[in-house]
């Protein structure tokens, strides 16, 4: 199952690796659009941050007054199509496609050449309304490494999520990583999600990872349609 959905998300990578050009000429050409600035990229699925342990975007009202660490995002119908760092999109570029039940990231940077090439790829597959998975690559030839992950979603009879299982390899293939589980509970409200994963001293142990605040029904793998 999983060297299926590399094969997947490789050929993604492969396909689109040398378009940065013609992607950005594209979205050059989109009018009426909104644009929001903010200190990381903006989230591409709901609890992405959470699940990496990364801090949310902060999303500003208006355009900062200096660029340093600004990302430049620019919306069409509420949708994000393209995100850049403000002072050089050379350290960062990302186009989101939005296909029939896919949504696909590709987040180009300048190599040592000093040429645009692709070094991350997001896939977010569907089915019906509700995520299925989410693969995950990053490839850096100047190093020689790749990185791949593959998050699998399963609900409950509401459609909130109950559990993603990730697994992959970091680095190169032989560096498999341990699988890990996020699993989900909802209490008065709460949305709190859990991690387990074999530690270095092989026992399995369970974290809390996160805990919502706001007592507010959260349906986190659902998108509008």
């Amino acid at each position: 199952m999983i060297e299926k959905d590399y094969e997947i998300i490789l050929r993604i990578f492969e396909e689109y690796g040398s378009l940065y050009k013609v992607l950005l000429n594209k979205v050059e050409d989109i009018g009426n659009e909104t644009v929001l600035w903010s200190n990381s990229y903006l989230e591409l699925y709901p609890y992405q941050y959470e699940l990496d342990q990364l801090p949310k975007p902060k999303i500003y009202k208006k355009e900062p007054k200096s660029k340093e660490g600004i990302i430049v995002n620019r919306l069409k119908n509420n949708e994000l199509y393209f995100s850049y760092h403000a002072e050089n999109k050379g350290w960062g570029s990302s186009f989101i496609i939005n296909e029939v039940e896919k949504k696909i990231c590709l987040r180009f940077l300048n190599n040592d050449d000093d040429e645009m090439v692709i070094s991350q790829v997001y896939c977010i597959i569907y089915e019906g309304s509700v995520i299925e998975k989410i693969l995950f690559y990053t490839r850096d030839d100047d190093m020689d490494e790749e990185t791949f992950m593959v998050d699998r979603y399963s609900y409950n009879d509401n459609s909130t999520v109950h559990t993603i299982i990730r697994d992959g390899f970091f680095e190169e293939k032989i560096k498999i990583l341990p699988t890990r589980t996020f699993r989900f509970e909802y209490v008065n409200g709460d949305v709190l999600i859990y991690s387990k994963q074999l530690k270095k001293n092989l026992k399995v142990v369970e974290d809390l990872l996160y805990t919502s605040r706001k007592a507010k029904k959260i349906n986190s793998g659902i998108r509008d349609r």
